[in-house]
């Protein structure tokens, strides 16, 4: 029985060997393991070193039939999905970045007792300098016919139900072009039935300019603090008056002004009768730097106060030219230099400050 069931395995063996058509199985067993071994022979080939990660190289497309995607330089536009569905733009066309500006900033005081001569002289001096190309102009509510006709410049000038500011602000006009300008509430002043020093309120000039060649908009912030706000005995320390009080409440309003603004370049010019130096010593509540620090950034605190004073009566840095903090730090406005101008028939000197806007 055994011996028949053992045939019968050998029949069928051979009846299958004959049934099978194809190559010999041993042929077809190294034919596999080529296929399997061939592609890690390949691959075990040297290569060539790795591309300089600072050196980029773009191959010419042969033609469109050859080429599936253009391989050019393109505008790329971002789009992410918003949390609520659809598409939300986080960014534009990303074009080439654009060259970094220049420009010069000043403050100066005109002191409201000059001639119309004296004050021209003064205010094209300034104007006429190549390295100025923005002031803002503090005791100016008798020469705003001397400011619209500076040659090359414009001239932003308020008036308010017949009250005329003593705040202007001017540009170049082949660099600039103005968007806006607004007169807003500072302080109200001080009467004499009120304290020693009287004086006007005063008010805060903003006025916004286009620069035409790269389209970047600069804010200018302009204003006047009072006089007898700073203790003449502990320079950089108030003194006991209305007028300081006042002053306080005057730097609160321009920081929350500042704040409102809005815009990627700030600047600050003005007249603030608080010494530089002694404010960076005393650092008093409420002053300059405690005060408009929490928004900006003065040109002292940057490149230190060396300058000569510009008040040289008292010598005292009074005028100052600030720039928007969160702009400085981010690297969108950088101090270059700044420097003080002698010899002009106003009290106050001015101070040009230079700065980049990338």
């Amino acid at each position: 029985m055994v011996r028949r069931v053992r045939r019968g395995r050998r029949d069928d063996v051979r009846r299958r060997r004959a049934a099978w058509a194809g190559p010999p199985p041993l042929l077809l067993l190294v034919t596999v393991l080529g296929v399997l071994v061939a592609p890690a022979v390949a691959d075990d080939r040297p290569t060539d070193p790795p591309a300089d990660p600072s050196a980029v190289h773009v191959d010419p497309p042969t033609s469109a039939a050859a080429t599936p995607r253009s391989i050019e330089p393109r505008l790329v536009r971002r789009v992410e999905t918003s949390s609520r569905g659809g598409r939300a733009a986080t960014g534009a066309d990303v074009a080439p970045l654009q060259p970094a500006v220049d420009i010069g900033v000043a403050s100066m005081n005109m002191l409201r007792l000059l001639t119309p001569e004296q004050a021209r002289a003064d205010a094209r001096r300034l104007t006429a300098d190549p390295a100025v190309d923005v002031v803002g102009w503090q005791e100016a509510q008798h020469f705003r016919s001397v400011l619209r006709s500076l040659p090359g410049w414009r001239t932003a000038t308020f008036e308010r139900r017949g009250d005329i500011s003593e705040l202007a602000v001017s540009w170049r006009a082949d660099r600039f072009r103005l968007v806006r300008s607004k007169l807003v509430y500072g302080i109200p002043g001080v009467r004499p039935d009120e304290g020693r020093y009287p004086f006007a309120g005063r008010r805060i000039a903003i006025v916004t300019l286009e620069h035409r060649e790269s389209g970047r908009r600069l804010t200018v912030l302009d204003a006047h603090l009072p006089t007898m706000i700073e203790d003449e005995g502990v320079p950089g320390r108030w003194a006991a008056t209305l007028n300081a009080s006042r002053a306080r409440q005057h730097l609160a309003r321009i920081a929350r002004a500042w704040s409102r603004v809005g815009s990627r370049w700030v600047v600050g010019t003005g007249d603030l009768n608080f010494d530089a130096r002694a404010d960076a010593r005393q650092r008093s509540p409420g002053g300059p730097i405690r005060m408009l620090g929490r928004v900006a950034i003065s040109s002292y605190q940057a490149l230190g106060a060396r300058t000569p004073p510009t008040y040289p009566e008292l010598q005292r840095r009074i005028d100052y030219v600030w720039v928007d903090r969160a702009a400085r730090r981010e690297g969108r406005m950088e101090f270059l230099r700044h420097w003080v101008l002698p010899d002009f028939n106003s009290d106050h000197r001015p101070i040009v400050v230079r700065l980049r806007l990338t």
